[in-house]
């Protein structure tokens, strides 16, 4: 708007002073009085070309005609830039959004197990940080057109589009075929509830994690799909009480979790197939000195502090606090053990 307004203002302050030169001009080359309003009008018909007919004759008056010449192909040279410049900019504005729309879709069409955020409300936001700050690749879908607008260049990782969630165009669109999860996080239930059971139509092995406010909600969107239900109050709640009780705790796994120390970082590293059988002695976790391993989950079973001749599954996934060294190593014997 500012651009267009650097360009369109000049013209129109030019348009000012030709009516004023103009209003001058046809009383000074008049043969006889002329009034300012006859002069003022015969300036705007001549410099409009609306073809009223002289107002101020000029018959016998060579000087006159040609102040009129002048006058018209300035008003008129005048009038078709502006006219040109406003075409322009909303002409360019339309194209431009559309080939960065299209584009969109076709790098969201290359995007292969990344995240979908239906919803970028403040809930959807701070996942949308989180997931950017990890260097993980989502797709955000907002039907509001401002507020995609406002986002869609924020995160070096993300990639919007315009939308209804539950409409399974637009689901498709974020490419949630190829997605690894999607966060559902409007800011009503019955949204959440739709697009849960859209979304697990659409993909019956990605993982979902939805938002609610109200609990009777829950039951249903674990029913229609939801791997995961979380109420924003709920954890709110829990974790002002947690700072008041426990601080030193929070802190303490605030500084862990937000990877604000490249010492010691929390990961979970889901045990292949290969490693069906194999123990944490077989992996030599236990020789590394900078991992802790914190716990086995197997299922929906917890195995805390395990010992060394735990056995892992098909199901198993290892919880261990480590370095990205180590880390790497541990990844490495998997796929060798």
């Amino acid at each position: 708007m500012r651009a267009l307004l650097a360009k369109v203002l000049p013209a129109f302050g030019v348009i000012f002073f030709i009516m004023i030169i103009g209003t001058v001009g046809f009383m000074a080359t008049s043969s006889y009085p002329v009034e300012p309003m006859d002069a003022f009008f015969m300036t705007a018909i001549t410099i409009t070309t609306i073809g009223y007919g002289e107002v101020i004759p000029l018959d016998n008056n060579p000087v006159g005609r040609v102040f009129a010449i002048f006058i018209a192909f300035s008003g008129i040279g005048t009038f078709t830039y502006i006219a040109t410049s406003l075409s322009a900019f909303f002409l360019e504005g339309h194209i431009q959004e559309e080939f960065f729309k299209r584009r969109t879709l076709r790098m969201i069409n290359t995007l292969n197990n990344h995240f979908v955020i239906c919803g970028l409300g403040r809930v959807g936001l701070r996942i949308a940080e989180e997931l950017d700050k990890a260097d993980k690749h989502f797709v955000f879908i907002e039907k509001d057109e401002e507020i995609y607008r406002q986002y869609r260049r924020e995160y070096k990782h993300a990639y919007g589009i315009v939308g209804d969630c539950t409409m399974d165009e637009t689901l498709i669109s974020a490419g949630i075929k190829q997605a690894s999860g999607i966060f559902i996080c409007t800011n009503d239930d019955n949204l959440n509830l739709v697009t849960t059971l859209t979304a697990r139509q659409l993909n019956a092995d990605f993982r979902i994690v939805s938002a609610n406010k109200k609990p009777a909600f829950r039951d249903k969107l674990i029913s229609v799909g939801a791997n995961e239900v979380v109420s924003p109050h709920s954890i709110g709640g829990r974790r002002m009480a947690m700072e008041m009780i426990r601080p030193n705790i929070t802190t303490f796994l605030d500084v862990v979790r937000r990877d604000k120390t490249e010492l010691f970082k929390l990961e979970e590293i889901s045990i292949p197939e290969n490693c069906h059988g194999k123990s944490l002695k077989d992996l030599k976790i236990h020789e590394l000195p900078s991992t802790l391993v914190l716990a086995i989950r197997e299922g929906q079973e917890w195995y805390f502090k395990p010992s060394i001749d735990q056995h892992f599954t098909s199901k198993s996934v290892l919880l261990i606090m480590t370095n990205e060294e180590e880390k790497a190593y541990i990844k490495e014997r998997l796929s060798i053990i």
